[in-house]
């Protein structure tokens, strides 16, 4: 779990607090919990950082025991280099612990963006966390996790964080048997065999990897499986081929297979000092940019919570609410100064609760698409991400994809089902598309203030959000409508700078803000883009080139492009079949279903081809909770894969067919829709809930009338049909259930065909979607 470093994007909605502190921003979430950025209630009280339980885990008097011990482990530790514990509470409805509060990256953060450090940079960050190691270990407490994550940096020097897995010397009784703790490439040979084989020097094994990374920007067991990963660090087969000189000969003295082999913290820091103490860390320019982002981000959240009120907010760690009460105050541990270092102790969130309103989607507008009554609409505040640099950068929009997130589940996520992240000024509208633009490509993107719909050419409209208005059209490329082959069912996506706009003829990037063309890059003639996707600055596209005896085979490739300008990062080598439904991305691979051959991973540095799975009959993929589901038509069930092998791990619902992509999020609820094979039947899709973590089925409802899409927001699943809308809980409540008819457009009678509704993104309770008799409209979700 994150403890400090991110930038930090400020909490929107109403204050709130846990014990005495009030939350102002996320700094991070793991599976146990989350961590925020926070501030006591009182004048000149410093910033601090609170990590809470999940309240949906089982918090049983064994848990509070561990979490009690954790505490104590903690606050046994201070000296420089460590993150001070300040207070916490076990005992309370959802346990926490504040810690001191760190402005700055982490190791791994500041690798990623900035490369390797210098070699002396290395050895000053080395020592630092030495010196801060012989501290922790003198306080009889083992940290257990040292990993890049767990290493934030500041102009100062290094600070070790997150001592969330850390036990007592004596803790051991309090450890599950056989448990194996840390993680995967950053852990010592001992650490495999079970708690009980622990030692002080297995901090040290883990510190001469992180050195490592630090002066490479890989792990010395780095591989693509990690079974090979684990047998590497179980055999001594540390890869320091590419550690400078100067370093290599104490990194191997650290990573020795024999715990007695290492040296001491203490001994280590004397090395990478020669003895001459601690001095200030040679920083090089891009990491020291990389601290005034994140100062900027503390002073915008800090802004940001002083706009609010500050009385009369939910605590999560009140049994019950009173509007207007003061949250009761927690003591907290007297802090001990330290040089140019910021504070933290924070909180938890406060459920949303969502009004469902009455109407859905209103009568056409009399505005035409065409309509040029453009007034601006700046983005508003509070749907906002936050500026992705400087201070001084306008704040990046809220991006909400088709999919709801990267991970392609479904999950559009709490946040967008609260009425306060509409657009602002938002009603209900319905307007007919842009004259220009074709019926042969579908799918929109929302973006801020604005909602993006594509045609079959790559053109593309951005409409109000709010009120439907016509913002701009882009160009496509120059082809008749005729001559396309495809109805492509494929949404353009964005990073919050620029739109990306799949076609039949290639791809366009449109800017959002006016539709001015970035860059345009078409494919050859018989080629057309299946998938879209866009991920950390790149942007990748899966062609297909359709058999041709005057040509040879077919063609299937992935392609990576810079989002920017649209240079050719790679192409990959020749796929088996043409991609399915969606390319995902996920942790520096690209997952890829093919037809008819299964599925396979690339790597997104090079586009290789790192991993095959040919038996794996896959249509669609998506991703939770670190792992790839597989689902298909006409194939039982949804295959839980291993990301690395590809191998199957379990089956969920099985015995179902899944007629529609199944989507799971963060309820931990996973949702399949299934067709009824009587076609006389009343009801022509079933929706199955399933618990994600012990694979037990939920419960079993119809849907809408010939179900064409699912999602989730937050605990509530949404569902489309041709006629009507479906909303209920993800838990067993027949009273959550909503239904909504669809309104027929302007001239239509009940006897005419009804028009169907394209998969829509929701946000603030409201939905965007297009029909397929040419309109662009937003109503109340269900």
């Amino acid at each position: 779990m994150l403890l400090g470093g991110s930038v930090l994007d400020p909490l929107p909605g109403p204050p709130r607090h846990v014990g005495p502190y009030r939350l102002l921003a996320l700094i991070g979430s793991g599976g146990m919990g989350e961590v925020y950025l926070a501030r006591e209630r009182r004048p000149g009280a410093p910033l601090v950082a609170v990590k809470t339980v999940r309240p949906d885990l089982d918090i049983d008097r064994e848990f509070r025991i561990r979490f009690r011990r954790e505490i104590a482990a903690a606050r046994a530790v201070s000296g420089p280099g460590t993150a001070a514990l300040l207070a916490g509470d076990a005992d309370t409805e959802v346990p926490w612990l504040a810690t001191e509060y760190v402005a700055g990256p982490s190791l791994a953060d500041t690798v990623g963006r900035c490369g390797p450090l210098p070699v002396d940079a290395v050895r000053a960050v080395g020592a630092g966390l030495a010196r801060a190691l012989a501290s922790v270990h003198a306080a009889q407490v083992l940290h257990r996790d040292l990993k890049p994550g767990n290493v934030l940096l500041t102009p100062d020097g290094p600070t070790l964080i997150d001592f969330g897995i850390a036990q007592a010397f004596d803790a051991t009784a309090l450890t599950t048997a056989g448990m194996v703790v840390g993680t995967p490439g950053f852990m010592a040979p001992e650490q495999l065999e079970g708690s009980h084989a622990v030692v002080p020097a297995s901090d040290v094994f883990t510190l001469g990897a992180v050195l490592c990374f630090a002066a490479t920007g890989r792990g010395p067991f780095d591989d693509q499986e990690l079974a090979s990963v684990i047998f590497r660090i179980a055999q001594g087969d540390a890869d320091l081929s590419a550690v400078p000189e100067g370093l290599r000969a104490v990194i191997a003295e650290c990573l020795s297979p024999a715990p007695d082999d290492r040296p001491t913290a203490a001994a280590l820091a004397e090395r990478l000092t020669d003895g001459t103490g601690p001095s200030a860390v040679p920083w090089p320019a891009p990491v020291l940019s990389l601290f005034a982002e994140h100062r900027e981000a503390v002073t915008r959240c800090e802004r940001a919570a002083g706009q609010g009120a500050l009385s009369g907010a939910a605590s999560l760690t009140d049994a019950a609410t009173v509007s207007g009460t003061e949250p009761p105050r927690t003591p907290s541990a007297p802090a001990t100064p330290r040089r140019r270092t910021w504070w933290i102790v924070a909180a938890a969130a406060v459920a949303a609760v969502v009004t469902v309103a009455a109407v859905l989607i209103p009568e056409d507008g009399d505005g035409d698409g065409d309509n040029r009554a453009d007034r601006s609409t700046g983005d508003p505040g509070h749907n906002s991400r936050g500026p992705s640099g400087s201070g001084s950068k306008t704040p990046a929009p809220r991006v909400v994809p088709e999919y709801g997130n990267p991970g392609h589940s479904g999950e559009f996520g709490d946040a967008k089902s609260t009425a306060s992240v509409r657009p602002e000024g938002w009603k209900p509208w319905s307007v007919r598309r842009p004259k220009g633009l074709d019926d042969k490509g579908n799918g929109c993107v929302l973006v801020g203030s604005k909602l993006v719909c594509r045609d079959g050419k790559g053109a593309a409209t951005a409409l109000d959000a709010a009120t439907g208005a016509h913002r701009w059209t882009s160009r496509g490329f120059p082809v008749a409508s005729d001559d396309l082959q495809l109805i492509q069912e494929l949404p353009p996506v964005s990073d919050g700078e620029r739109v990306y706009v799949p076609s039949e003829r290639g791809t366009i990037a449109v800017d959002l803000a006016s539709g001015t063309e970035r860059w345009r890059e078409p494919t050859a003639s018989d080629t057309s883009v299946m998938a879209l996707s866009y991920a950390d600055g790149v942007v990748y596209t899966a062609e297909f080139g359709f058999a041709d005896e005057t040509v040879g085979p077919s063609r299937a490739h992935v392609r990576a492009r810079r989002a920017k300008d649209g240079h050719e990062l790679w192409k990959s080598p020749p796929l088996p079949a043409k991609v399915q439904h969606a390319l995902l991305v996920q942790d520096g691979k690209v997952y890829a279903a093919v037809e008819g051959k299964g599925v396979l991973t690339l790597s997104t540095t090079d586009g290789r081809i790192t991993r095959r799975a040919p038996k794996q009959s896959c249509y669609g993929l998506l991703a939770h909770r670190g792992s790839v589901l597989c689902w298909d038509h006409g194939t039982p069930g949804v295959r839980e894969l291993d990301p690395a092998s590809l191998a199957t791990r379990r089956t969920l619902a099985p015995g179902l067919e899944p007629t529609l992509p199944p989507v799971v999020g963060d309820a931990d609820v996973l949702v399949v829709a299934t067709g009824n094979p009587d076609p006389d039947a009343p009801v022509t899709h079933t929706m199955s809930a399933f618990d994600w973590r012990t694979g037990d089925h939920l419960w079993q409802y119809g849907g809408p009338q010939d179900t064409v899409s699912l999602a989730l927001a937050g605990e509530r699943v949404l569902a489309v049909g041709l006629f009507e809308l479906w909303g209920r809980s993800t838990e067993e409540d027949v009273d959550s259930y909503r239904r909504k008819d669809i309104p027929l457009a302007k001239g239509r009678t009940e006897y005419d065909d009804p028009p169907s509704l394209r998969s829509p993104l929701y946000a603030g309770g409201a939905l965007f979607t297009a029909t397929d008799d040419g309109r662009i409209l937003s109503g109340y979700a269900p």
